[in-house]
Order: C-alpha cells, then structure tokens, then sequence
C-alpha cells in the first residue's frame, strides 16, 4: 500500500514536473522572441537613424561643394576682369611680354625655321 501511494506521487510529481518544464520552454521561446523582435526593432531604428544622419552629412557636404564652387567661379571671374583691365591699360607691354614668352619658349624647344 505504502509502495503504490508513493509511485502515485512519484507519477503525479513527475507530471507536475513535465508540465513546469513545458511552461518554461514555453516562457522561454516567448522571451527569445520577445528579444528577437525587440533586436529586430532597434536594429531597424537604428538603421534609420544612420541612413538619416548620412543623408543630412551628404545634403550639407553638397551644400558646402555648391558654396566652394560659387566662390571659385566668383574668384576667377574677378580674376579675368582684373587681368583685362590690365592688358586694355597696357595692350603693348602685354603683347611684348607674349612675343618674348614665345621667344624664349622656341629656343628651349630648339624649333627652327624650314628653310
């Protein structure tokens, strides 16, 4: 009698063993996907926020490339408004100071006349 009272709590422990297990797998495959979902959600945030931060450094870098731009072509139109103030004040120094240039550059170069 004792034998089978004991095998019937045995059993009965073992069940309610078997059954706490299964609910802990069962939390267990819960909170693994929780996390999963949870990592899924911040990986996605996260992405977002680079993808957001590289558009706003490539729309302030091609700002920045547009303002460089704007300056040189302003630079370089004074530049040649400046050097044709100065050729139209001294037209013959300048076309002197070509001839020489020319000169001197064919003697370099060693080219002679074709006779």
């Amino acid at each position: 009698m004792v034998g089978t009272a004991t095998d019937e709590t045995t059993s009965s422990d073992i069940e309610k063993l078997k059954g706490d297990i299964q609910r802990l797998r069962d939390d267990l495959g819960e909170m693994l996907s929780s996390v999963g979902s949870y990592s899924k959600e911040r990986l996605t945030e996260t992405s977002s926020r680079l993808h957001a931060a590289i558009d706003d450094i490539e729309g302030r870098a091609y700002d920045r490339l547009q303002e460089t731009a704007r300056l040189m072509r302003d630079r370089s139109h004074r530049a040649v408004n400046a050097s044709r103030g100065a050729v139209e004040q001294r037209p013959l120094t300048y076309v002197t100071t070509a001839f020489i240039a020319g000169v001197v550059l064919a003697s370099i170069f060693g080219w002679k006349k074709s006779s």
